[in-house]
């Protein structure tokens, strides 16, 4: 018998260390089972909205409520910065842009990244293309979910484009209608929020998006 009881304290220990590991590979925090995505802290900057720049090692924290830029301080817990209080930030290669009241094109009165949120800065120029990253769930997985802001010129809001296909056709074709062939192939769903680096690639060197593929595309966008 002490044989089994043995065994069997040896199964629950293997059992207890799968879940731990399955918790922490997942991101969350086996004390109270929250879903989080936790980035490397890596050495950059933070402006705040006076101007003034501040530097440090940052992270972008993730759960599935919100985006948070943390501030590592040693041995002590992180520092949560307020989004509305910056401008922008960056982490190693990666730049952040804070925009304020975000609307969807078609939906103006739509503002679903609240009064403040941060996007990836993805290409500058004549055009600007932000990202934003969301952690999502799904039925029973929980997963990323990315959303492209276009600004078609400075004078323009940034608008978020749908990442539903009949919703992008419908609307996002309304950005390029000085491009009418490209605008078409939008519209008709022939080209969709999968096709968005080569749309933007299309568009800013005038090619026909059937002769540009994702590679060359892909090659014009921040990494």
């Amino acid at each position: 018998m002490s044989h089994l009881r043995i065994a069997g304290k040896l199964m629950l220990v293997v059992v207890l260390l799968l879940a731990s590991t399955v918790a922490h590979s997942q991101g969350r925090h086996a004390k109270f089972m929250q879903v989080t995505s936790i980035g490397k802290f890596k050495p950059g900057f933070y402006t705040l909205l006076d101007g003034s720049r501040h530097g440090g090692k940052l992270r972008v924290w993730q759960d599935l409520e919100r985006n948070v830029v943390q501030v590592e301080q040693g041995k002590a817990d992180p520092i949560n910065l307020q989004t509305a209080d910056l401008q922008g930030f960056t982490i190693g290669t990666d730049s952040f842009a804070v925009v304020r009241q975000v609307a969807m094109v078609g939906a103006p009165n739509e503002k679903p990244f609240g009064e403040a949120e941060f996007f990836r800065v993805m290409l500058t120029g004549r055009i600007q293309v932000l990202q934003h990253d969301q952690l999502m769930r799904s039925h029973n997985t929980v997963g990323h979910l990315n959303i492209w802001l276009l600004r078609m010129s400075p004078e323009l809001a940034i608008v978020g484009l749908p990442y539903e296909q009949s919703a992008f056709a419908q609307h996002a074709s309304t950005l390029f209608v000085d491009n009418p062939l490209l605008c078409q192939r939008i519209r008709a769903g022939l080209v969709g929020p999968d096709d968005f680096k080569r749309i933007i690639y299309a568009y800013l060197f005038k090619r026909e998006i059937e002769q540009v593929s994702y590679e060359e595309a892909a090659n014009i966008f921040r990494q």
